[in-house]
């Protein structure tokens, strides 16, 4: 089924848009609402175009005896908390994307407008999930960490109706290493599946988003910090605000970098051409009716160049031909200026 955009409120993401950046706050506002406020406004003034947090009740998502309990019940926000940063998020022009643990959280989602529903790496083969989800008729954005294609085939079966989807290249480690990234499937993700395709990153920095971009990425997802070296899961492969904010300055950079598919010069490569092409030149006085060679023609870069000047391609048909006019030393040879025969 093909894919070939994904609309998420007010941004159309297509192969020929801007990379749409997304700040995985995450859980790193650490439970403290003030704190996750603090970061969304940061987040804007990083250059984001959305925000990302997990809304994950750990009593429907986590056995108790696990990390991941003892974490989000920590962290997870109360409804009316929700509610508020949801509405500050697109008070200030940003999109709002969350990860859901469940059912009852899609709903929750949906009722207080999320923007987005994100599926994350863990969640990926819980297939009941991803269609309840998407017949609430949110946008979809499936990370793909640890999953074999089949299982991702599967997963976007079950998005049934709703086409308005992206998948996102994840590998899930943290952090991930240089080795571990493997970038090129990103590629193979559009060949296969015939949608946009992202990147979710777990690098302690931010080149493989870099180079993501430049592998055809069209939404970079990146975990955000008011602080990297504090203590926690997600915290030491996160960007501080100014680090996200050079990333994002630097994904924008590439994109112009990019450019098209066509060869060719570009438009004010156009205007040098003459400048920087060399041209057939008289080494010596060529008198008229002197047939040209090796020892009285060279080939120049000139100060002033006009279309009749001959290109040095013509340089061996040259060699066969007479001047049909008396040529001063480093003039240049033009192609009304020989003849065939003497």
């Amino acid at each position: 089924m093909l894919r070939n955009k994904f609309i998420i409120r007010n941004k159309i993401i297509t192969k020929k848009s801007k990379t749409f950046v997304i700040s995985e706050i995450g859980i790193n506002h650490e439970g403290s609402f003030e704190k996750c406020v603090k970061m969304i406004q940061l987040s804007k003034k990083a250059g984001a175009d959305a925000i990302k947090l997990q809304t994950i009740d750990p009593d429907l998502s986590y056995a108790k005896d696990t990390n991941s309990y003892k974490e989000f019940l920590k962290t997870n926000f109360e409804n009316e908390q929700l509610f508020k940063l949801i509405k500050l998020t697109k008070k200030i022009g940003l999109i709002f994307i969350s990860t859901p643990g469940s059912f009852e959280e899609v709903d929750k989602l949906k009722k207080f407008k999320s923007d987005a529903i994100k599926i994350s790496s863990g969640q990926m083969t819980n297939y009941p999930l991803i269609s309840y989800a998407a017949k609430k008729k949110l946008p979809l954005i499936i990370s793909t960490g640890m999953a074999y294609q089949n299982e991702i085939k599967e997963a976007l079966n079950s998005s049934g109706k709703n086409k308005n989807l992206a998948l996102l290249k994840c590998t899930s480690l943290y952090p991930a290493p240089d080795q571990d990234i493997n970038l090129r499937s990103i590629e193979t993700l559009k060949k296969k599946f015939k949608c946009i395709v992202g990147f979710s990153d777990h690098t302690k920095d931010h080149v493989s988003c870099l180079a993501a971009v430049t592998m055809g990425a069209k939404i970079i997802e990146k975990h955000f910090t008011l602080n990297s070296k504090l203590k926690g899961k997600d915290h030491h492969i996160s960007l501080e605000p100014s680090a996200f904010k050079s990333m994002v300055e630097k994904i924008r950079r590439v994109e112009k970098m990019l450019g098209t598919n066509e060869i060719g010069p570009v438009k004010n490569e156009k205007k040098n051409r003459r400048s920087y092409h060399r041209y057939i030149v008289a080494r010596k006085i060529i008198n008229k009716g002197e047939k040209f060679n090796k020892h009285n023609i060279s080939i120049k870069r000139l100060k002033n160049s006009t279309s009749n000047n001959l290109e040095p391609k013509f340089y061996n048909y040259l060699l066969k031909k007479y001047s049909n006019k008396t040529i001063q030393k480093n003039d240049a040879i033009k192609k009304n200026e020989i003849k065939k025969k003497n």
